[in-house]
């Protein structure tokens, strides 16, 4: 028996074992102990009302520790004598009533120390080189140790982005005043062939075009000239940044960078600083779970939490929060062939079944099973 949740459907004289997908099963798939009574005279002399029916609740989705249940919850009404259908939940919501729990939590023996990681960081190989990339990889319980055969890689290779990115610049803007103190800018942007902007980074930083220029008279006198800093080469905590400081001036209206030694060597401006990002909050995650299903579409959880160094905190960015469920998708659950020996129901009208094309609703495929026949698709 597959462990695809099962169970049963009541309608009129008829009691049916139905997959959690809605699809209709042989009865072994159902436990027998809890198959209902059949339901007679479901409604007599008045319009049916709408019920809510929830399905068997599924595997919990942790194998250890707090997890979660899931199970299908669908609005149900009989249409007519024999009809009895998932109709839309807006009939079950606006008739109040109260619409039965889709999850809930579920525990099983608590979890020993997993392996917690955080997101790999940003390939650092400057373009068309090869580079090794980062992942803090830490462990759940300080007091116990994790398996270290079981510990996730914190290091891994990568490429840097291909080498056609190419630096773009404005026009220059007006000078700022005169020789020695004027100065000319503009922007400078790392863009892709198809014109996207990109981090500086992916373009190499040996030809960048400078972003300031001297200006103001025919012949200036070597200076220093600094440009804008670099961003800051963390993402988050203490790090460093660093600028460009060029010995340079104007010689017969043209611009020109002189030896170090040409400008006062101990007036030269700071070319790295100390810089500081926002805290160091972090997403981690451990690993997935086993699919809630064994057959079917399914679901697999895992934990997301927020640290700032060992600490459990609340700062981390939601819109970079990893997802913590996701649906897993496994073979199709087994079905039992139709019954090539089966007879239509007497008190049921197959002729319109057919005429209406009901052969597709769960009901009348297995009321009218012989001549539903003739309108199921051959099999692939």
């Amino acid at each position: 028996m597959n462990n695809c949740f099962q169970f049963w459907k009541a309608a009129q004289s008829f009691v049916t074992c139905v997959r959690y997908d809605g699809v209709e099963v042989h009865d072994m798939y159902c436990d027998a102990l809890t198959r209902p009574e059949p339901v007679h005279d479901f409604c007599i002399g008045r319009e049916c009302q709408p019920r809510w029916e929830a399905s068997s609740w599924s595997e919990c989705s942790r194998t250890c520790g707090e997890g979660f249940q899931f199970r299908q919850v669908r609005c149900w009404k009989m249409l007519s004598p024999g009809l009895d259908s998932s109709v839309y939940s807006d009939l079950c919501t606006m008739a109040d009533l109260e619409r039965p729990v889709e999850r809930r939590a579920c525990k099983s023996p608590a979890c020993g120390p997993q392996w917690e990681v955080a997101e790999w960081m940003e390939c650092p190989a400057k373009c068309g080189r090869k580079a090794q990339v980062a992942r803090d990889v830490r462990c759940s319980d300080e007091t116990r140790p994790c398996d270290p055969l079981t510990k996730p890689p914190n290091v891994k290779n990568c490429t840097g982005p291909p080498c056609e990115r190419h630096w773009t610049v404005s026009e220059w803007g007006p000078c700022s005043g005169s020789c020695g103190q004027g100065k000319m800018v503009r922007h400078v942007y790392c863009k892709a062939p198809e014109g996207r902007v990109v981090p500086e980074n992916q373009c190499s930083a040996e030809n960048k075009p400078l972003a300031i220029h001297p200006c103001g008279d025919r012949d200036c006198a070597p200076h220093w000239l600094s440009q804008d800093w670099e961003r800051c080469n963390t993402t988050c905590g203490r790090g460093v940044k660093r600028r460009i400081v060029l010995c340079v001036g104007i010689s017969g209206g043209k611009f020109q960078i002189f030896d170090e030694e040409a400008c006062v060597v101990n007036e030269k401006p700071e070319e790295e600083n100390t810089c500081f990002e926002r805290p160091c909050f972090k997403w981690y995650t451990t690993p997935w779970s086993e699919c809630t299903k064994t057959c079917g579409i399914g679901v697999r959880m895992r934990d997301v939490k927020c640290y700032q160094g060992r600490e459990l905190v609340r700062g981390c960015d939601p819109l970079t929060k990893p997802v913590a469920k996701q649906t897993c998708t496994l073979q199709p659950c087994p079905t039992e062939p139709p019954d090539e020996s089966c007879q239509d129901r007497p008190s049921t009208n197959c002729l319109l079944a057919l005429k209406v094309n009901l052969c597709s609703h769960w009901y009348y495929s297995k009321a009218c099973c012989h001549s539903c026949r003739a309108v199921r698709p051959p099999a692939s």
